[in-house]
């Protein structure tokens, strides 16, 4: 798979443990310019629909789990492309440990209908909800969102919403 892109944060001893999470995250376009994200109705930002792989759950697997569990949308696996994988490494809030993050991003399709969610206690404490949104406005939320609290996700999130503007994808 392509990497978007490396983002090493440099904070953290090469020779603390290492903690890896590994993570699938769908790109649903409607082809008129919107996308199906996850928006937090409490802190108002964006994110894909998609979340860490359990052990032995292949990438495809997880990416249709977890988009059906967030957002309720059933993924069509045949439409399923690879747009790029984010790579995080810093710090974990844990003592002496690095924290790396490769989440693999997947351009798909969706069934037209919507599921209930089944948010854990902590998606659901922050009010995810399913919305078809702007590209270009979910960007720009996100881009304010991140300046505010400069939450690694939300960084990841944004960087991932510009590279499908800057290659023309939306």
């Amino acid at each position: 798979m392509d990497v978007i892109r490396i983002w090493d944060q440099h904070d953290y001893d090469p020779g603390w443990r290492r903690f890896i999470r590994r993570a699938a995250r769908a790109v649903i376009l409607t082809g008129d310019g919107k996308i199906a994200l996850i928006k937090s109705r409490k802190e108002g930002f964006y994110k894909f629909p998609g979340g860490g792989m359990k052990r032995g759950e292949s990438r495809l697997a997880a990416l249709i789990r977890e988009t059906r569990e967030e957002a309720g949308l059933a993924i069509i696996p045949a439409t399923v492309r690879e747009l790029g994988l984010f790579w995080e490494i810093r710090k974990s809030i844990y003592d002496r440990e690095i924290f790396e993050q490769r989440s693999y991003y997947y351009l798909a399709k969706a069934k037209r209908q919507i599921f209930p969610q089944q948010l854990d206690p902590y998606e659901a404490s922050l009010g995810f909800e399913l919305e078809f949104v702007d590209v270009r406005e979910a960007y720009k939320q996100n881009q304010a969102a991140a300046a505010a609290s400069r939450s690694t996700f939300l960084l990841r999130e944004t960087a991932v919403l510009k590279e499908i503007l800057d290659r023309g994808l939306a």
